[in-house]
């Protein structure tokens, strides 16, 4: 939605970055959730919690991995908010008063 708004009713620096903040947060908030983070939980909750197997995944492969993309995750938010701030900072600078 941020996307479409700011590619149809913006132009400019405010455009870009607002449509920039959409973006960053579709692909990097949402889709890595979908794509890996869900996935790894449905392994998980399939697996035998007295198997020393599931011990061993959750040690040596889910940990690590669900760990780096929710650093991944922490990261485009945060960057999507800082990138739709300054989008509506430049976009409210550069209305006339």
């Amino acid at each position: 939605m941020l996307i479409t708004h700011a590619a149809l009713r913006l132009d400019g620096l405010p455009a870009m970055l607002i449509a920039t903040a959409g973006l960053v947060y579709l692909l990097g908030c949402f889709a890595v959730t979908v794509v890996f983070n869900v996935p790894m939980n449905e392994a998980l909750a399939g697996m035998d919690l007295a198997e020393a197997s599931t011990q061993s995944y959750w040690t040596g492969t889910y940990l690590p991995r669900w760990t780096f993309w929710n650093t991944v995750r922490t990261i485009a938010c945060g960057l999507s908010a800082a990138l739709l701030l300054f989008g509506l900072t430049t976009l409210s600078q550069s209305q006339p008063a």
